[in-house]
């Protein structure tokens, strides 16, 4: 049973990083512009955030196991039909279906898999979990992608669901929990502002960047009306909550749930920030193959993958409190970003294998202590609403993570190409000597010397392109480094301050729906 919750997260992965690779060919067979493909992920992770704060309400009217199959039927259709038509609406219809499914699935099998083992064996449970939830986005549906996309077309990646889903429900299908319906009343007008709010502000922080942000009144319209209906939310769900609201039953009152939460608004930053900056600096600095991209986070998810398996044996075996390795992953993680803020263009996959085995090896270590930290001490009624909380929060890190970080660097690429080109002028003796070493190089291949001469000048440019990606990248990465440096004190504060609100009998005992 747990290798099919596994394998249901690993189509979820699939469903998720589909576009990271192979968006360029997209856009060959769809005939859209970049900005009308951008939809077609805005779509899927809004509909991935609404869902994993409306599943739980499903997940408590009806046995997880039931939805977490009809989340896998879904998807596998989904993913089935994306393939059917190159027409953008169509795709942008199966996109919303995969992120509504993709967050049935996840919270759904997260909450079997608490419901179905017992306690003492959750840390090596929720390490499996991570492999399919954590591991496969961050290294391996990159490596598999890339080579669907160099060698067939992008319509495998989403074909690669079929038998994935069908391995999932036949293993789920030897779990004989029985099904049944407990009346459900959705909370419309929550839903409502959930799917406002969730569309628009996703919206904001994927194409934001491109527009300069506030600069662009439809962006800051957009950013308005986004953040008034969460805000309307925010408000409803404090001071009318009911049986009847999105959060039935809050977790929030657990003091280890808050100081968690908060942590995986930081981890999700980090895992969706250096999970975009490596392959782009792969593709874009050291002109990587798609392949190429995806494969070198290979290395580092066979580490992250060790990694969850060995904090959660070690949680289990030693009954250590979680929290202990919490710090330990950091600090690999960011030393990983350390070594990566000193890469130049002339980098390689062997200069990028130990920042990348540090990265994961961090990342294996802080995803199973934070799962536990957070959700191991909620009652069970709470138990699904505050696994769709908590990947709520990982996946608007990550968003936020993602758009901070393309916003640094297309800032950092104006900067640096001004201070670098303040040292391109004519009479530089060194400038006039690589130009006319570089005409001479052209010259001997056979152009004449007057082109040679022009196409010196255009080599130069090309030169400082890359020169400038190359410092704004390794200022991304050290961005990485400065991020735990501030947010790690913070942390600790905060969970100094939400210990003080911790009473006896703040856990109670679990047991399944």
């Amino acid at each position: 049973m747990a290798t099919g919750v596994v394998m249901a997260a690993l189509m979820d992965a699939v469903a998720s990083t589909a576009l990271s690779i192979g968006r360029i060919d997209m856009l060959g067979d769809t005939y859209a512009t970049p900005d009308e493909l951008a939809m077609v992920d805005i779509v899927f992770i809004a509909a991935k955030l609404t869902a994993f704060l409306v599943a739980p309400l499903f997940v408590r009217a009806a046995r997880p196991t039931a939805c977490l199959r009809a989340g896998a039927v879904t998807l596998l259709l989904a993913s089935a039909a994306m393939t059917f038509s190159v027409d953008l609406t169509w795709i942008c219809i199966c996109r919303v279906i995969q992120g509504l499914a993709g967050g049935t699935i996840l919270v759904a099998g997260q909450t079997l898999l608490f419901f179905r083992f017992p306690h003492r064996h959750q840390p090596v449970v929720q390490a499996v979990f991570a492999l399919g939830a954590v591991m496969a986005p961050a290294a391996i549906t990159p490596a598999l992608q890339g080579w669907l996309v160099d060698h067939l077309s992008w319509d495998w990646i989403f074909l690669s669901n079929i038998p994935l889903g069908i391995t999932s429900l036949a293993l789920v299908a030897a779990d004989g929990d029985r099904t049944y319906w407990r009346g459900i009343r959705l909370p419309v007008l929550e839903m409502t502002l959930l799917g406002i709010g969730a569309a628009l502000l996703t919206y904001v922080l994927l194409q934001g960047s491109r527009f300069n942000w506030l600069d662009d009144p439809d962006i800051t319209v957009l950013a308005t009306i986004g953040m008034a209906a969460t805000g309307l939310l925010a408000i409803w769900e404090s001071w009318f909550r009911s049986e009847s609201s999105l959060l039935a039953i809050s977790p929030l009152g657990n003091p280890d749930f808050c100081f968690g939460l908060l942590v995986s608004l930081v981890a999700g930053f980090a895992l969706s920030g250096s999970a975009y900056l490596i392959p782009a600096f792969a593709l874009n600095v050291l002109d990587f193959t798609a392949t190429g991209a995806g494969v070198l986070l290979l290395p580092s998810g066979v580490v992250l993958a060790l990694a969850l398996l060995l904090s959660g044996f070690v949680l289990e075996k030693t009954g250590i409190r979680p929290i202990t390795l919490v710090p330990f992953g950091i600090l690999l993680f960011a030393g990983a970003m350390w070594l990566l803020s000193g890469s130049t263009s002339g980098s390689g996959s062997p200069d990028l294998t130990l920042p990348l085995l540090l990265r994961g090896g961090g990342l294996g270590l802080l995803f199973v202590a934070l799962t536990l930290v957070t959700l191991q001490g909620l009652a069970a009624d709470a138990l699904p609403f505050g696994i769709g909380l908590f990947n709520f929060g990982k996946q608007t890190g990550g968003l936020v993570g993602t758009a901070l970080l393309q916003t640094y660097i297309d800032h950092q690429n104006v900067h640096n190409r001004t201070m670098l080109s303040g040292h391109l002028v004519g009479g530089d003796p060194a400038v006039d000597q690589r130009l006319r070493a570089t005409a001479n190089v052209l010259a001997s291949n056979g152009i004449d010397s007057a082109a040679a001469t022009k196409a010196a000048l255009s080599v130069l440019q090309r030169a400082l392109d890359k020169q400038v990606a190359t410092i704004s990248y390794d200022e991304a990465f050290f961005a990485l480094v400065l991020l735990f440096a501030v947010a790690a004190p913070c942390l600790i504060l905060a969970k100094q301050l939400l210990g003080r609100r911790a009473a006896p009998g703040n856990q109670t005992a679990r047991g399944g729906m």
